[in-house]
């Protein structure tokens, strides 16, 4: 079966849609059948927290001298996962989905990076590494890497059991 293709605009993003989106999550995550995703929810972002580090030094030895930045070349939102993840671990939510101006760059890069913090970015931001960063990882001694790796990993398996958890509360 082949993928299915990318939306042409992201989720949320017509007249109200963002505000009536966050009404439903917030109703959903207040839900006291809620607590087990908001306990993973929590786990997810102190996961990310610890990946920080790592990943702020394999963007600041790629990103500055890249020729094709993610930031520049995608077009990123927050999906359902993401805006799950921002309610049940009651972070600070962005105003509105993501908007690009025509061949315009993220809306939150700034001159030095991302002015989101990490747990606030869309998990893409994470888990995604280019070829240059796959290749600069591969220079770091094995502890590191391993360790860079498994914290993915395991804040990937976190978000999955977080998303699961709610739709089965909610269910």
């Amino acid at each position: 079966m082949p993928p299915e293709p990318m939306p042409s605009a992201p989720p949320w993003s017509g007249p109200g849609q963002w505000p009536q989106a966050n009404q439903s999550l917030l109703i959903l995550a207040d839900d006291p059948a809620s607590a087990p995703a908001r306990a993973l929810a929590r786990d997810l972002d102190a996961a990310r927290l610890a990946l920080a580090p790592a990943m702020e030094r394999l963007c600041a030895d790629t990103c500055p001298r890249c020729l094709d930045p993610c930031c520049v070349r995608a077009r990123l939102w927050w999906g359902f996962a993401d805006l799950a993840f921002l309610h049940l671990a009651e972070l600070p939510l962005p105003i509105e989905q993501m908007a690009y101006a025509p061949g315009g760059a993220c809306p939150h890069l700034g001159p030095h990076g991302c002015r989101l913090a990490r747990p606030l970015r869309p998990w893409v931001c994470d888990w995604h590494l280019c070829p240059e960063q796959k290749a600069r990882l591969g220079q770091w001694d094995e502890g590191e890497r391993r360790e860079l790796l498994e914290g993915l990993e395991r804040a990937r398996g976190l978000r999955r059991k977080m998303v699961e958890a709610l739709v089965e509360g909610a269910g």
